[in-house]
């Protein structure tokens, strides 16, 4: 069983005009991630990408990566295609690290790539946290949450949703695949609920595909879809 940490990364983005190659501090957005990667050992990391731009990046850190101007509807799709270039097998796992995942913390990838070694039952996996910050849960680009009692996701949406009383439970960009049920995905039509909430997770949850949810405790990730969020993150890597 091998491991591959995949990360989704086109060049053009339709909220923040080429985000990924924006600096934090002395580095590139997409160099954080890169590096935020490589901090977690026995995986392949493999920058899948659009653009020479973001492939000199990953050549700058020696990492693989893959060119391709192929269209995909979703970093997901984007990873089975990458995946699959790279001879994965049916029980390898595939992590899609969104690629603006900015302060991830890797313990929690690590954690994620635990789980779904130590059970066969699960085959897709991602990364949520309890929050009470009641902007994140008024703000569109803050998907919110709602499990079960096992942690399995019952949906996802960025509107406004139900409650755990005062405290909300909010998604971070991390999907765990073995690669099989990745395989599964991307045979299956993208739904409605999908394309009018642009969530790719909903995909699965419309064909009763079970995701479970792994809870992180004190997240200190920014996932950068706005100006703002890419301000608040300069402030806190040059603080």
């Amino acid at each position: 069983m091998s491991t591959f940490i995949i990360l989704p990364a086109r060049l053009e983005s339709s909220r923040l005009s080429k985000k990924l190659i924006q600096n934090i501090g002395d580095k590139a957005l997409i160099e954080h991630m890169i590096l935020c990667a490589k901090k977690i050992n026995n995986v392949d990391i493999i920058v899948s990408t659009d653009s020479k731009v973001i492939q000199k990046y990953a050549d700058k850190h020696n990492v693989k990566s893959l060119l391709s101007a192929k269209k995909f509807k979703n970093g997901s799709e984007r990873c089975y295609f990458t995946a699959k270039k790279f001879k994965a097998t049916e029980n390898d796992i595939i992590i899609n690290l969104q690629a603006d995942e900015f302060n991830i913390d890797p313990n929690n990838i690590r954690k994620l790539i635990r789980t779904l070694k130590l059970s066969e039952n699960i085959n897709v996996g991602t990364l949520i946290y309890e929050t009470k910050n009641k902007n994140e849960y008024l703000d569109s680009n803050y998907v919110k949450v709602i499990v079960d009692k096992q942690l399995k996701a019952i949906t996802f949406t960025r509107k406004p949703i139900t409650s755990i009383g005062s405290k909300y439970l909010i998604h971070l960009g991390v999907y765990g695949f073995k690669f099989k049920s990745l395989e599964i995905y991307s045979m299956l039509k993208e739904c409605h609920y999908e394309k009018e909430e642009s969530l790719e997770q909903l995909r699965m949850i419309w064909n009763n595909i079970p995701i479970h949810c792994v809870q992180i405790k004190d997240n200190k990730s920014i996932g950068i879809n706005s100006a703002r969020d890419l301000k608040k993150a300069r402030d806190i890597y040059e603080y």
